[in-house]
């Protein structure tokens, strides 16, 4: 039985998942948890009573609110590129209405590029729904590994997937992008890592801080590895 659970610890451990930012820190404290939990409520009663119509609109109020004057012209703002949205820090595209509810605020927005990394693509029921959301211009969906050290995935519909490594070598040689936001910290000690300077950290572990825009590139087909840290 001991043998049992150890391989099945093994076994979790090795899943992207089980390392994941959103287990740990703010994300673990009693106010951010309860204002996660009331966005999800938001959005399934919207799903449930209206379509997702109230959410639908309420997306597109806010982006366009935090994205454009009052003249519909973009921001130029500091810490934020007003040409590009990463959809979920911590969720993913969990049912078919919710995915057409995206569909929708995208459609609203063509000038934005959005960016949806996903791991729906394991449910064959979700892939239509998917591939329809992928077809917009402005849509760059890209499936993610589920384990640690496995190839991104290749998924007929969507763009090149993400992938995440231990090594560079074994991402190099699978052919990988490895991610610049990731490698600065993986090449350190976690005591190295912390010495840095804050912002000097938040710069370097930005898109924005290493001049890439890889990941919401529309048929971009080359794999990315994000290096384990």
């Amino acid at each position: 039985m001991m043998n049992l659970a150890k391989k099945a610890k093994k076994a979790l451990d090795n899943v992207i998942c089980s390392s994941c930012y959103a287990l740990k820190g703010f994300y673990q404290m009693p106010n951010v948890a309860q204002a996660l939990q009331a966005k999800a409520n938001f959005i399934t009663d919207s799903i449930k009573q209206d379509g997702g119509d109230s959410f639908v609109k309420e997306m597109v109020r806010q982006i366009r609110a935090k994205y454009y004057n009052k003249k519909g012209e973009k921001k130029q703002l500091k810490n934020c590129n007003t040409d590009l949205f990463r959809v979920h820090d911590s969720g993913d595209l969990f049912s078919p209405k919710y995915i057409d509810c995206w569909f929708r605020i995208c459609s609203e927005l063509p000038d934005i590029r959005f960016w949806f990394p996903t791991r729906e693509y394991v449910r064959q029921d979700q892939m239509p729904h998917l591939q329809k959301l992928a077809l917009l211009k402005n849509v760059c969906l890209k499936p993610s590994a589920i384990e640690v050290d496995e190839p991104a995935p290749e998924v007929e519909g969507l763009d090149a997937g993400t992938a995440v490594y231990s090594s560079e070598e074994k991402a190099i040689a699978d052919d990988h992008y490895i991610c610049p936001a990731t490698i600065h910290a993986h090449r350190m000690t976690k005591a190295e890592w912390k010495a840095v300077d804050k912002k000097e950290r938040a710069r370097l572990s930005s898109c924005a801080g290493n001049a890439c825009k890889l990941c919401f590139i529309k048929g971009c087909q080359k794999k990315i590895a994000y290096m384990a840290h």
